[in-house]
C-alpha cells in the first residue's frame, strides 16, 4: 500500500471502498439484519451494488479483495467481509505517512443484499449543496465537525473519473496526495496550480456559520492533531455505521494488530 515511503492508489481505494460500504446507511431506513445498510460487507458480497455510479473507479479494488477474501475463506480463517473491508481501510489510512485511525474492531456480521442506494454524498450536481450533504451525515449520526474531519481525507484523493466535471483524470485535491496531512484544508480554499476541487468541498467549506461544516473545516487549517483526533473519532463511528448494538458488545478490538502494518 505504499510507494517510495507514500501511500498508493491501492490505498486511496481501499480507504474509499471501506467509507462506500460503511456510509451507505441512514438512521431513516427501515432497519433489517443483520445491519442496516452500513458497514455489513453488501459492497463485496453483493453481485449488484458494486455497479452503481457511486462506485465508479472501485471495481478494479473489489476484484482483488474479493479475491482476497475468497482466498482467506478457502483456507478456513474465520474472517467477514465487513471486517476486511475496514480493516483494509485502516490499514489504508496508516500506509500514507500521517495517518491515524482510531480503534479498530472486528466482529461484524455480514449481508449479501445491496444497502439502500442514495445514500453516499455527491461530489457535483444535485445534492452536492451544503445543507444536503450536512442533512445527509446527520442522518447517519455525525455532526457537523465530524463531516468536515471526514473530508480530510481527500488530502490523499485523485480524481481519476470527473473529466466531465472539469477536473482531468490523475488529479489531486491537495498537493501532497501521498502524504496524511492538512493541506487539503487549506488548498481547498486556495489551490494551487494543477489542484482540482469537487463542488461538494467547495460547498461544504464556504459555509462559515456556527453550525455550518465550514465553520468546522477551517478549524483544521494547519492543526493536523486537532484534525487527526477529530478525524480518528469519527472514523471509528463510520466503521461501525448500521451494526447492531448487540453485535457492538461482542466485537474485538485490533488495534494493535492493525497498527502493526505501518508503526508510526
Amino acid at each position: 500500500m505504499r510507494t517510495n515511503g507514500q501511500c498508493n492508489n491501492i490505498s486511496r481505494a481501499a480507504i474509499r471502498y471501506a467509507f462506500h460500504d460503511a456510509a451507505a446507511y441512514s438512521s431513516k431506513t427501515t432497519f433489517y439484519l443483520p445491519a442496516a445498510g452500513g458497514a455489513d460487507g453488501s459492497l463485496l458480497l453483493s453481485s449488484t451494488e458494486i455497479n452503481r455510479k457511486d462506485h465508479d473507479g472501485l471495481r478494479d479494488y473489489h476484484s482483488v479483495l474479493k479475491s482476497k477474501f475468497n482466498q482467506y475463506k478457502a483456507a478456513g480463517y474465520p474472517i467477514g467481509a465487513a471486517d476486511l473491508i475496514q480493516v483494509a481501510g485502516a490499514v489504508g489510512v496508516l500506509a500514507c505517512p500521517g495517518g491515524r485511525t482510531g480503534i479498530v474492531m472486528v466482529g461484524r456480521q455480514d449481508t449479501t443484499q445491496a444497502a439502500p442506494d442514495g445514500l453516499l454524498p455527491q461530489a457535483f450536481g444535485p445534492g452536492s449543496d451544503h445543507n444536503t450533504i450536512l442533512q445527509l451525515f446527520v442522518d447517519k449520526g455525525f455532526s457537523a465537525r465530524d463531516l468536515a474531519a471526514l473530508l480530510g481525507a481527500h488530502t490523499t484523493s485523485i480524481a481519476n473519473f470527473q473529466a466531465s466535471n472539469g477536473i482531468p483524470a490523475g488529479t489531486p485535491q491537495d498537493s501532497t496526495s501521498g502524504l496524511w496531512d492538512v493541506n487539503y484544508y487549506n488548498e481547498t480554499y486556495y489551490p494551487p496550480a494543477g489542484i482540482g476541487r469537487f463542488d461538494s468541498d467547495i460547498n461544504l467549506s464556504a459555509n462559515m456559520s456556527r453550525t455550518a461544516v465550514g465553520y468546522q473545516f477551517k478549524s483544521f487549517v494547519g492543526l493536523p492533531a486537532q484534525w487527526g483526533a477529530s478525524f480518528a473519532s469519527a472514523y471509528n463511528f463510520l466503521s461501525l455505521l448500521g451494526v447492531p448494538r448487540s453485535v457492538k458488545s461482542t466485537m474485538q478490538d485490533c488495534t494493535t494488530v492493525v497498527n502493526a502494518a505501518f508503526p508510526s
